[in-house]
């Protein structure tokens, strides 16, 4: 090969990593701004808990959805176009909700939903087919990516909304220019000559569905979905019941996504090197368990317990992104693991934020809605250690 060929190619490997990278940012930054601008919503609004808490749980419930459907349109279309389409999803989601539109809110929140359901199915594929040799590490990069803006966005959430000039509004905002910015740098993988997933191949592979290890991986990430959503969701909410200010828990949350990206990154590298997945899956559901006890305990110390839970989450996220390659023989096999998982995973999630608010309604606490956070922990540390087994479907 010559020269210039092989540096077209290094060329055209850098800016897919970077565009896959930059999807990743996208996947999380949109929903984590709203938890701690959520009492101004609730104020502005006048929304009830109920009605907060469905706002919380709607994007987690698309997701579940149209999971079912992602795989076949990536078949259909190409994955470079559906996950450019589901980018400029969420860059149209971002700004209409941040407007200033009867409904805007809702309907925002469901045309970005919509976008990341597709590219949180996508892209493990996508991943698995242009880096066989190399899935998990670019998996825990974007999986850092998506964590440390989910931090951010948590981080900014509220001195954004305290500018002079702005409000809730600007804070939600704001992240369309990390879409903006995403979608330019993908345009040329659109342009591409399509590379489509093989319905002939999809079926004839073992289906998720029917195998234990698909409903372990699956049942694995609903688990440590519904924690990080409910956190996440709620936590702004819940220490400013013990005198924690908003900017406070904006801050706390955005070291809770600091500590996931080190640990994505660390998790990452320790991947490559294990026979299997069990130590790292019952060491993330021990790290949950001990952070859900101690906000329950004592809510006082919820800095450190965020610490540990984002040890936890950052362990949870990367393992069970890279659990669609490693027990998938192809990336065919891969795409129906995600979408299944996905569909389980966010459908359990999305109870999460909403219960936790139908039971402070409820009960005018927070101790069941923690005691719900604790148990799904515990479940945690056995279904991860199940998925972890060296196994393939």
């Amino acid at each position: 090969m010559r020269s210039s060929d092989i540096a077209a190619t290094r060329g055209s490997g850098f800016a897919l990593a970077a565009g896959i990278i930059l999807i990743g940012a996208n996947l999380r930054a949109p929903i984590t701004s709203l938890g701690p601008v959520l009492p101004d919503i609730r104020a502005s609004l006048r929304l009830s808990g109920a009605a907060a808490g469905l706002l919380n749980a709607l994007p987690l419930l698309l997701f579940a959805i149209l999971s079912l459907v992602a795989p076949r349109l990536g078949r259909r279309h190409g994955l470079e176009r559906i996950l450019g389409a589901s980018i400029a999803a969420i860059l149209a989601g971002t700004m209409l909700r941040s407007l200033w539109l009867p409904g805007g809110l809702w309907i925002g929140t469901v045309l970005l939903s919509a976008g990341i359901a597709f590219g949180n199915v996508l892209l493990p594929g996508l991943v698995k087919r242009d880096f066989p040799d190399n899935a998990t590490g670019m998996i825990g990069l974007y999986a850092a990516a998506m964590a440390g803006m989910a931090g951010l966005s948590a981080g900014l959430a509220v001195p954004i909304a305290r500018l002079p000039f702005a409000d809730w509004r600007w804070s939600l905002g704001a992240w369309g220019a990390l879409s903006l910015l995403t979608l330019l740098v993908w345009l040329p993988q659109m342009r591409a000559s399509q590379h489509q997933l093989s319905p002939t191949s999809a079926i004839s592979a073992m289906s998720p569905w029917r195998h234990p290890v698909g409903w372990q991986v699956s049942l694995f990430f609903a688990l440590h979905s519904l924690i990080f959503y409910s956190i996440v969701d709620w936590f702004a909410s819940y220490v400013a019941d013990a005198g924690v200010s908003p900017g406070a828990a904006g801050m706390y949350l955005l070291v809770y996504q600091v500590v996931a990206v080190a640990t994505n990154l660390g998790s990452a590298s320790l991947i490559r090197r294990f026979r299997d997945q069990r130590l790292l899956g019952f060491s993330c559901g021990m790290c949950l368990l001990i952070a859900t006890v101690g906000l329950l305990v004592r809510p006082d110390l919820s800095l450190l317990w965020l610490i540990v839970g984002g040890m936890g989450a950052g362990i949870a996220m990367v393992t069970s992104l890279s659990l669609f390659a490693l027990r998938t023989r192809d990336h065919h096999q891969a795409g129906a693991l995600s979408g299944m998982a996905q569909f389980i995973g966010y459908a359990g999630a999305a109870a999460g934020p909403l219960l936790v608010g139908v039971l402070h309604d409820a009960t005018g606490g927070w101790s069941a809605s923690l005691s719900l956070l604790i148990v799904a922990s515990a479940l945690v540390i056995v279904f991860a250690a199940l998925a972890g087994r060296n196994r393939e479907i």
